[in-house]
């Protein structure tokens, strides 16, 4: 009886590990709510952008509808999703637009606006910031 109730209790604990291993195995992607969620933040952001007369004239000359695919893939490859980038690297596809720390800076503001409003919690979204930090140095001064 006795060891019944260790071993069941045993077995309760196991599961209860494994069901927090399970949690923190999602990906970042999954996290984002996969395809639908990065569809929507993505929406979202250029939303915000669109609003912004800093940022808007950059994508003056920019095919919104191509824009729209591109970003939903490189967030979904940045954060671990099954995608594939079928754009140019962020230094070829900002090389001449003179991005300068103001604009990066509204940008990162917006994508930050567009997670809130998605009702990312702060870790994913902190998590998705940290992956798209590296890429300041090819995106702004050139």
């Amino acid at each position: 009886m006795l060891t019944s109730r260790f071993s069941l209790i045993s077995l309760l604990g196991l599961l209860l590990l494994c069901s927090g291993c399970a949690a923190k195995s999602d990906s970042l992607y999954q996290q984002l709510g996969s395809h639908n969620g990065v569809s929507q933040i993505t929406d979202s952001f250029l939303q915000n952008l669109a609003k912004d007369p800093l940022i808007a004239h950059h994508f003056e000359q920019t095919d919104i509808h191509v824009f729209r695919q591109r970003l939903i893939e490189h967030l979904c490859v940045v954060s671990g999703g099954d995608c594939v980038y079928k754009g140019e690297s962020m230094f070829d596809s900002h090389v001449g637009l003179h991005i300068s720390q103001a604009d990066f800076d509204a940008v990162v503001g917006h994508l930050i606006d567009a997670l809130k409003q998605q009702h990312i919690p702060i870790a994913t979204r902190n998590a998705l910031l940290a992956k798209l930090a590296p890429m300041y140095q090819d995106i702004t001064y050139h």
